[in-house]
């Protein structure tokens, strides 16, 4: 009778654990139309070119502003190739014994790192979506005023989290809030993005704001004059 009872309580032990870990039907209906609309205007995008003007401050001062062509290649890899440069900053031997070049040198770096982790979360990645919804670190936010959102959490990092905010009848994206890190907890980072739609209907990422305290670094970037490629 010990035997039967215990198989009986694992049984339903593990009836609740299945059923506690069984996504929301809603999310998983949510999270699915946001990715579907997000792929489709990916893979129209790829018919076109644009311009990203990058702007990087260090404590309130700007340091540079470079313009980029951006675009996707023939296997569909986005690439970015540098058009203009308005400011740029000055360069610096990161081997240097004095201290002031080294200090250049290493906020280059820090730079350099700040701007890559941009295009770590922008644009969202659709498989990247699926996988987390599927392993339980998506979930449902707030809904008002026609808008809805859904949380993912360990996106790129272990503890980091995207925010999608979107307009809840066509599922288009209006704006990604991330925080995150650059490596540690002491070396906090903070995103949002808005998007747009182009007068075709597609919809874009249309600015980056980048914040990183630790450092006081901040980095804007701008998507504009987007351009069809002809067939």
């Amino acid at each position: 009778m010990r035997l039967a009872s215990t198989l009986l309580l694992c049984g339903l032990c593990s009836q609740y654990a299945t059923r506690a870990q069984s996504p929301d039907p809603n999310l998983i209906a949510e999270v699915s139309a946001v990715r579907a609309e997000l792929e489709r205007n990916l893979a129209a995008l790829e018919q076109y070119t644009w311009n990203s003007i990058i702007e990087v401050s260090v404590k309130g001062d700007l340091k540079s502003s470079n313009t980029y062509r951006c675009g996707y290649d023939q296997n569909g890899r986005f690439a970015r190739t540098l058009a203009d440069t308005g400011k740029e900053m000055e360069t610096a031997n990161g081997v240097s014994k004095r201290p002031r070049v080294r200090g250049k040198a290493e906020m280059q770096d820090y730079i350099e790192r700040a701007m890559t982790r941009i295009y770590k979360y922008m644009p969202p990645d659709p498989e990247q979506i699926n996988f987390l919804l599927k392993n339980g670190n998506a979930s449902l936010g707030t809904s008002q005023g026609g808008t809805s959102e859904v949380r993912f959490k360990n996106y790129f990092d272990d503890g980091d989290m995207l925010v999608f905010t979107y307009d809840s009848a066509s599922k288009a994206l209006r704006r990604i809030q991330v925080t995150s890190t650059l490596g540690t907890p002491k070396d906090p980072v903070t995103m949002e993005a808005a998007f747009e739609a182009l007068p075709e209907g597609i919809n874009h990422v249309s600015n980056v704001n980048l914040n990183a305290p630790a450092k006081k670094v901040q980095i804007k970037l701008r998507n504009v004059v987007y351009v069809k490629v002809p067939n």
